[in-house]
């Protein structure tokens, strides 16, 4: 039986559904909804909203995936980006553990860096060497403009990205 939790590199993360079963425990009369903004045969976008019992809303989240960078996405892209884009708006809530992303978004990243080229491991490794935000901010726009046409190779650079920013306590 599964605990929601998943180890990845020795960190911990908590699947998003246990994050959704603890936000509905902890907050019965909130609503936790979700909005296709943008879906081709190429790319979903969703955007999720956590509102309290007066409808005010207290958090929202946003997902993108695209149909080509995984098989599961092939035929589940929606499905996948609105998890995500949930485990977003609960993390932007305050319901995230240790760790904003959720297990299945560093699986699917990990998996990404193992197959992306020589170049974009390099960029990824200054990335993680970056001492401040000025060095991380020179070693994306390098990224930036080097893949910003290859979603995929974006999409695992600015995780690596998002993980020093939390590092380095850059909001």
């Amino acid at each position: 039986m599964s605990t929601g939790i998943v180890n990845i590199r020795g960190k911990e993360y908590q699947t998003v559904a246990l994050r959704v079963q603890k936000f509905r425990e902890a907050h019965p009369n909130w609503s936790l909804t979700s909005e296709v903004l943008f879906r081709d045969q190429n790319c979903v976008v969703m955007k999720s909203i956590i509102a309290d019992e007066t409808g005010r809303v207290l958090a929202t989240g946003h997902a993108e995936e695209y149909r080509n960078s995984s098989q599961i996405n092939g035929t589940s892209a929606l499905e996948n980006a609105e998890t995500s884009a949930h485990g977003r708006s609960l993390a932007a809530l305050g319901i995230s553990g240790t760790e904003f992303a959720s297990a299945d978004e560093v699986q699917n990243a990990i998996h990404q860096q193992n197959s992306l080229s020589i170049d974009a491991k390099s960029i990824i490794s200054k990335i993680k060497g970056a001492q401040n935000e000025a060095e991380l901010r020179e070693h994306n726009i390098v990224a930036f403009n080097k893949f910003k046409n290859d979603p995929i190779t974006f999409a695992a650079i600015s995780a690596a990205k998002e993980a020093k920013k939390r590092e380095l306590g850059i909001p």
